[in-house]
This record gives structure tokens, C-alpha cells and sequence, in this order.
């Protein structure tokens, strides 16, 4: 029935969802652990997020999970979603020294934000709402983080803001633009679901008053031996 299909396909996006994330996790920990062997919180936060999605992935793959447990789960990734993209930015307490500081540029943590932020319209079962507030704050995170971090290109700063900005705006409208298609979807689909139970429903309602119209008008032998005729598949004539 549909109430016992909607939490499976929670269940469904909620795992490809962390899937995504697990592997962004793990493939930065493997980048940032061959590139350098000095450990930052930024570096240090790659692993622990991983071991964190792969959690929650575990756990979503529980049997008989209610609808409230499952947008828990989706809530809890998507906070540390956020936690991740954040702790990508070029702030000062994640890059560690003053030597990666003055190196950070304004497009650290950009496609970390945007392949969030597409996981959170796409594919995570959380509210529309809750999802574009997801999307504003995690770009304004990056925003003033690079607008307070990035000290070596002071002049030029504005262009690779309007470039992310562009960037940001951009994969924020798509993700709108892609639930509100999903959306439409689902309703069509759970709409036609509905009126084929509610026919189903009518016809056997109308079968049942048809029947004991049969047993009010004849007597219940030859009602039922009726019943049987109509019921046998039609003679072939060959």
C-alpha cells in the first residue's frame, strides 16, 4: 500500500544521499592524507565526517524504521552536511598556520558547498523549506569566511565573490527547480495511486450491494448457484 511505500523511498534517497557523501568524505581524507602529512582541523574533520555518514548509513539500513526516525536521520545529515562544506572553507581555526592561511584562495571549499547543497535539494527527505535555508546559510558561511580569511588578494577580492555568488545562486535555483519537479512527481504519482484504491474500493462496495440485493430477492441456493454462473469463465466455441 502507499503508507508502507513512502518510508522505503525515505529510506532510499536518505542512502544515496549519505552514499554521496561518504564517498566525498573518504576520497578528500585520501587526497589531503598523500598531499601533505601535517594534520589541520580541516584535514582532521575529513575522516571523522566519513566515519559519521557511514553511521548513519548503517543505521538507515535498518528494517522497520518509522517515518519520525527517518527525518532524523535526514536532520542529522543534514547538519553535518553543513559541518562538512564549513569546516572546507579557508577560515583560520581549519587551515592551522600561517603559512596555509596566507595561501588560501576564495575557491576553497566551493564544489564542496555546491555537492552538498545538491544533496540537500536532491536527495536528502527533508522539507523544501529546510532545505533553502540550508542552502542561504552554508553560502553565506562561505561568504564571510572568505571575505574575513583571505588576506593575499584584498584588491581583487570582489571578482571571485561575484563568480561565487553566480555559482552559489545558481545551484540554489537549480535545486529549487529540481524539487518542485520531484515534488510535482511524487504527488501525480501518490494522486493516481490513491484514485486506483478508492475505484478498487467502489467496485467492491458496489459488488457487495449487488450480492445481498441476490439474497434479498431470491432464495440463498439459487442466489449463490447464480452467483457461481456468473462467476465461470465463458464456454470457447471452437
Amino acid at each position: 500500500s502507499l503508507p508502507e511505500l513512502q518510508p522505503e523511498a525515505g529510506a532510499d534517497r536518505t542512502l544515496k544521499a549519505l552514499a554521496v557523501l561518504i564517498v566525498a568524505a573518504s576520497s578528500l581524507s585520501l587526497v589531503e592524507l598523500l598531499s601533505s602529512p601535517r594534520l589541520t582541523l580541516s584535514k582532521g574533520s575529513y575522516p571523522v565526517h566519513c566515519v559519521v555518514f557511514l553511521s548513519l548509513f548503517i543505521v538507515t539500513n535498518v528494517k522497520y524504521l518509522q517515518v519520525t526516525q527517518l527525518q532524523q536521520i535526514a536532520k542529522l545529515a543534514l547538519l553535518f552536511s553543513f559541518t562538512f562544506a564549513l569546516l572546507c572553507c579557508p577560515f583560520p581555526l581549519a587551515l592551522g598556520t600561517p603559512e596555509t592561511m596566507s595561501a588560501a584562495t576564495p575557491e576553497q571549499g566551493v564544489w564542496q558547498l555546491m555537492l552538498v547543497t545538491l544533496v540537500a535539494y536532491v536527495l536528502l527527505p527533508v522539507r523544501t523549506l529546510l532545505a533553502v535555508l540550508f542552502g542561504v546559510m552554508l553560502s553565506a558561511s562561505h561568504f564571510i569566511v572568505i571575505a574575513t580569511s583571505v588576506t593575499g588578494m584584498k584588491q581583487k577580492l570582489w571578482r571571485p565573490l561575484v563568480a561565487n555568488a553566480v555559482l552559489f545562486t545558481s545551484v540554489n535555483l537549480s535545486g529549487v527547480f529540481v524539487r518542485i519537479l520531484t515534488e510535482r512527481t511524487q504527488r501525480k504519482v501518490f494522486l493516481q495511486a490513491r484514485n486506483c484504491i478508492e475505484e478498487r474500493l467502489r467496485l467492491e462496495d458496489e459488488n457487495e450491494k449487488q450480492e445481498r440485493l441476490l439474497m434479498s430477492l431470491l432464495p440463498r441456493n439459487v442466489a449463490m448457484e447464480m452467483k457461481e454462473d456468473f462467476l465461470k469463465p465463458p464456454e470457447r466455441i471452437f
